[in-house]
């Protein structure tokens, strides 16, 4: 089809700001542009003595009209926060908090234009892949990785998976090797995405690790478009001293043109609202193409899901507005610890059915079973014999949610997993 004289402005800015950036667009993300229609016209509108252009139903003063029982679960709140449309780029000030969060955490965040608000991470994660992922890509990622990838980066985008091991031969923590054997693997342009701290496995790098990984993506857009997502769903939920807490998209800010990282982050884990639904899309790129970049992800929202979730963005805003909130983060964090600790205890105890991959962080452990056993006819008889839930990771690994349970049911937990591997010789 021939492109809207809309999206070609937009491309020819892009082309003109960060060459690099606009070379590595899917055709998709080609034709993206945020129209001059009603929400553009709208917002001309807003100050409007006489304002006839959005169709929200309202008292006529701009405040909305609520039903009895919504209006009364959300008393004490803004009516016009809890009930009106966001913006499809999602609050202004829950955009500008989230990025405060970010600069607190690194100050490289400074020259990053603000995020895309998006309906969760997932949504962030399928936004980007179809800003930058054409049909026949390739993806690189480690053989261990969430199942989601399969439908966003396969299943809807048609792409092609190049994977390699999580961990090196000897477990001794990313096996960075694999990275670059990988990226040696595949010409052109090329995808990666990292997930850290990980699921399945919960485990987040060193801070060597991690500069070790930057410096590896760099070299590998010397000559050729990189572009890593960065899958940061947990981060901040780390127990170990060694591990990093940062993320890895602020190490390559910067690095090179030709590598584009993308930040995929949002409230679910690291604020415990996973109804809330409230993700953000960073561009690790100039402001000014950033902006345009924001453009093309608000025409995606728009024929998605017509915009974010205004009142989940509103709940965010005030959280991290609370003075409280550093306090009551680290609260959790101390409950998600000492689970941690008594898992790591409990897998830890000499056994025959098992060996245990390095966690030090997230919400998981990854328990690869010794040879003879099948990891979901092992899920199936936890479920039918001991009441216990568990995932199977292929054929060989066992994940475990740690997050979720009482302190009390970890050991039995473990024991029960160690009685039924125990029956199969």
């Amino acid at each position: 089809m021939d492109l809207h004289s809309e999206a070609i402005e937009r491309n020819h800015r892009l082309q003109t700001l960060a060459p690099e950036v606009f070379g590595a667009l899917s055709p998709l993300a080609l034709r993206a542009f945020f129209p001059k229609g009603i929400p553009y016209q709208a917002s001309q509108a807003a100050s409007c003595a006489i304002n006839a252009t959005i169709g929200q139903i309202t008292d006529g003063f701009g405040n909305p009209l609520p039903l009895a029982r919504m209006g009364e679960l959300l008393h004490g709140m803004s009516a016009k926060d809890a009930f009106l449309y966001s913006p499809i780029q999602g609050r202004p000030k829950a955009r500008q908090l989230w990025h405060e969060k970010l600069l607190k955490e690194d100050g490289r965040m400074e020259s990053v234009g603000l995020a895309a608000v998006t309906a969760g991470i997932s949504h962030a994660l399928s936004m980007a892949a179809e800003l930058f992922f054409s049909p026949g890509d390739t993806l690189l990622l480690p053989d261990l990785y969430w199942d989601n990838y399969e439908q966003i980066f396969g299943i809807r985008l048609e792409g092609r998976f190049e994977r390699y091991p999580f961990y090196p031969a000897n477990l001794s923590g990313f096996n960075v090797e694999g990275l670059r054997g990988a990226l040696a693997r595949v010409p052109g342009k090329v995808h990666v995405l990292l997930n850290f701290p990980s699921n399945p496995s919960g485990y987040s790098p060193t801070p060597l690790e991690l500069q070790v990984i930057a410096q590896v993506l760099a070299e590998a857009a010397a000559d050729r478009p990189v572009i890593v997502y960065c899958d940061d769903a947990y981060h901040g939920l780390v127990f170990e001293g060694s591990a990093t807490s940062k993320s890895l998209f602020f190490e390559l800010l910067g690095r090179h043109p030709n590598l584009i990282p993308l930040k995929c982050d949002g409230v679910t884990k690291e604020l415990s609202f996973f109804g809330g639904r409230v993700g953000f899309l960073t561009f690790g790129t100039s402001k000014a193409a950033a902006a345009i970049l924001v453009d093309k992800s608000m025409s995606l929202v728009r024929s998605g899901i017509g915009s974010p979730v205004g009142l989940s963005q509103y709940l965010m805003e005030e959280e991290l507005l609370d003075p409280r909130h550093d306090a009551s983060f680290e609260s959790m964090l101390a409950i998600l610890e000492r689970r941690y600790r008594i898992l790591k205890a409990a897998v830890s105890k000499p056994t025959e059915q098992w060996r245990v991959y390095p966690f030090n962080a997230g919400c998981f452990c990854l328990l690869e079973l010794r040879a003879g056993l099948d990891a979901e006819e092992v899920r199936q008889q936890l479920i039918a014999e001991e009441s216990v839930g568990v995932v199977n990771h292929g054929s060989r690994y066992l994940r475990l949610a740690f997050c979720s349970l009482k302190e009390e049911a970890i050991e039995p937990l473990v024991e029960a997993i160690e009685r039924v591997c125990a029956k199969h010789v």
